[in-house]
């Protein structure tokens, strides 16, 4: 019923996580704010469309759209430097998923 509000929902808490993960793994302050930031505008779009808020998938979608872009410009740099592309990679396709299931999935 609420599908597409719950897979947001979970990709949201999956972004936050991943700015804390980068905060203790690296003691990146950025990667904490703007998970931490992002994560929290994802997982508010998705209360919002859990309560029929039609601006809430929007919210969603512009910072899906923000972190897809961040991490493939990102994952366009590793190929060029020859680094490591798995967590550029992963966040690329999680962002192109969840931009799918938000266009795709009919509300109900």
């Amino acid at each position: 019923m609420y599908i597409k509000a719950i897979i947001t929902l979970i990709y949201g808490i999956v972004i936050a996580g991943g700015g804390v993960a980068g905060y203790v793994a690296a003691d990146s302050l950025p990667s904490l704010i703007s998970g931490g930031v992002l994560g929290i505008i994802i997982i508010a779009g998705s209360i919002m469309m859990f309560m029929g808020v039609a601006v809430g998938q929007g919210v969603a979608i512009f910072a899906t759209l923000f972190v897809a872009g961040f991490f493939g410009f990102k994952l366009v740099k590793a190929m060029s430097a020859g680094e490591s592309l798995t967590r550029a990679a992963v966040l690329v396709a999680l962002s192109l998923i969840e931009l799918a299931v938000l266009f795709a999935v009919k509300n109900k």
